[in-house]
């Protein structure tokens, strides 16, 4: 499930798909677009991929509107009915001047009774108004379909079917919002442009639900959340080839400055627009001169611009290239050795890379999240070498290469298992040269794996490479080795390198107490800082963590 998620609130966009040639954007709908949170997304989205090209996206949702031209008796106590879209599209139009227009409606177009045929043939009618007055205007619509009608959260009690009068929400109005989303989703047979959203939080809040049975995107029934407007913004995302994080900050290393920029943007222009264009509901607040709105929301925007444009430019990085999770792969050859490094699509400053020692792309969600942050991704394959001294001599011709090609000067190093070997052997070689370590479940000493001189069964076949690698005598002559990781920590203690290690407590293959148990008490005498993360009663398998948020901050944060 979580994959799937992963998947989802990664963005990762089919081929066709590509940002929109139109310049200036208008969104219409009722509170929730009033909201803004899904159009920010978006909005910041462009800005992050796309910063030298100006879409002006103009904010005009209006909370209670419908498309349907309808109003429940004693809307808002009485005080005044639904406003109808069609009462200001007119002036939308000839306003705003939209070259595209992208329209969500639906959750009030019900108004919160039971499907009936009159309320049906109002939401089609209306919609069609909407469509063929837009088209006439020449400019292009989007429609989404509305967002899901959740009755789990209702702190009152909601109506049944078959009431005369509804004075609260019927339980059942999701059902009439299917219909509605069906009839849109249908419309594409008549060339209409749709999107649908409802869909996707149906499928998404019924998974979700199996193991959080009370999750909701809704916690008043209707209004989205944050994960709920992250959710609203992805059919857009992925039709127009952007990307977001599951937080809704662009997949950039200044992803988050350039969401918050946006945002205090679009809360300057979102009164101004609604005020200039005009509108019949009670109770909303005047907003600026649109030309000082403009004004003071351009310092914003050209924030938002500098931030996206703040990124590293592309290496030129030679070998064949490929897809690995929406992200560039080049694979080529040093001295023999197959070397893989995936591009982020934006590097950031200093051009930081992760450096796996081995087993690359098991469990691979850290390695996704941090492309998106603008690391590249390192791994020499060198099997059955076991961070031996010839491993680590062809790690140093790996880092001279890397660093000749402009990546930074200390990458974080992932050890995952035997890789443990890898990272600390050439990490204690080379204290000054390494951001941060991530183990998990790794070797620290060859002795308890392969050597099986411990609590473990070892691997006979491993231990017989170790000699061999080493060049040991005999088996006492590995036994009396004093370089093994746990033995070697004082330079990287003296250089202050920061460790993190994730092990199952369980661990049957490499004993924790012997390696990272072992490792800690050392590391932190010798005054090293190092973080464990214990898995109570898992073993060797699986690795990682089901949210890999630790893993992805503390390399983030040790970053140069």
């Amino acid at each position: 499930m979580r994959q799937l998620m992963l998947s989802l609130l990664m963005a990762l966009t089919a081929a066709a798909a590509a940002p929109p040639s139109e310049r200036r954007l208008v969104f219409l709908g009722d509170s929730i677009t009033a909201a803004g949170g899904y159009v920010e997304i978006i909005e910041a989205a462009l800005i992050a991929q796309h910063p030298e090209t100006v879409y002006e996206v103009i904010p005009l949702g209006l909370p209670s509107e419908t498309v349907s031209g309808l109003s429940e008796p004693g809307h808002a106590g009485g005080q005044f009915p639904r406003p109808d879209v069609h009462e200001r599209l007119g002036r939308v139009l000839e306003k705003a001047r939209p070259q595209l227009v992208v329209a969500c409606y639906g959750m009030n177009c019900g108004i919160y009774h039971p499907l009936s045929e009159s309320r049906r043939k109002a939401f089609e009618d209306g919609m069609s108004r909407l469509h063929q007055q837009v088209t006439a205007a020449g400019a292009r619509l989007i429609h989404v379909t509305p967002p899901v009608f959740d009755p789990l959260p209702s702190g009152s009690p909601l109506l049944p079917a078959g009431l005369e009068a509804y004075p609260r929400a019927y339980q059942g109005y999701n059902e009439v919002l299917d219909a509605y989303s069906d009839w849109l989703m249908g419309q594409r047979a008549q060339g209409w442009e749709v999107l649908d959203l409802h869909g996707l939080m149906n499928r998404t809040l019924a998974e979700r639900r199996q193991s959080e049975p009370k999750f909701t995107f809704s916690p008043d029934c209707v209004h989205p959340n944050a994960a709920g407007h992250r959710l609203m913004a992805q059919p857009v995302l992925e039709a127009w080839g952007l990307q977001a994080g599951a937080d809704g900050a662009p997949v950039h290393p200044e992803g988050a400055a350039i969401l918050a920029a946006v945002q205090r943007k679009q809360a300057v222009l979102k009164a101004a627009w609604l005020s200039f264009v005009g509108h019949r509901r009670p109770g909303m607040a005047a907003g600026l001169p649109l030309a000082e709105a403009e004004a003071q929301a351009a310092v914003p925007d050209a924030e938002a611009r500098r931030l996206a444009r703040s990124g590293e430019a592309a290496l030129a990085l030679p070998g064949a290239q490929s897809d690995w999770n929406g992200y560039a792969r080049h694979d080529f050859d040093l001295g023999g050795h197959p070397l893989m490094v995936i591009a982020p699509k934006v590097a950031a400053r200093g051009r930081p890379w992760v450096w796996h020692g081995e087993f690359f792309g098991h469990r691979p969600a850290p390695d996704i999240a941090l492309l998106g942050k603008g690391f590249h991704i390192v791994y020499l394959q060198i099997n059955d070498m076991l961070g031996s001294p010839g491993a680590v001599a062809l790690w140093e011709q790996c880092y001279g290469d890397l660093r000749s090609r402009g990546l930074g000067p200390k990458p974080a190093l992932v050890g995952l298992s035997r890789g443990g070997l890898y990272c600390y052997n050439w990490a204690t070689a080379h204290p000054d040269q390494v951001s941060c370590i991530y183990g998990d479940a790794p070797v620290c000493d060859f002795k308890s794996w392969p050597g099986g001189k411990g609590k473990g069964p070892g691997d006979p076949a491993n231990w017989a490479l170790v000699l061999k690698l080493w060049q040991f005598a005999d088996e006492a002559a590995a036994l009396a080795w004093p370089g093994n990781p746990v033995d070697s920590l004082a330079p990287l203690a003296a250089h202050q390198v920061p460790l993190l290690h994730v092990f199952g407590d369980a661990d049957e293959v490499v004993p924790w107490e012997e390696n990272t148990g072992l490792m800690a008490s050392r590391y932190q005498a010798l005054g090293g800082s190092m973080e464990l993360i214990r898995k109570p009663g898992v073993k060797h398998h699986p690795h990682g963590l089901e949210d890999p948020a630790p893993i992805v901050d503390f390399i983030t944060k040790h970053a140069p």
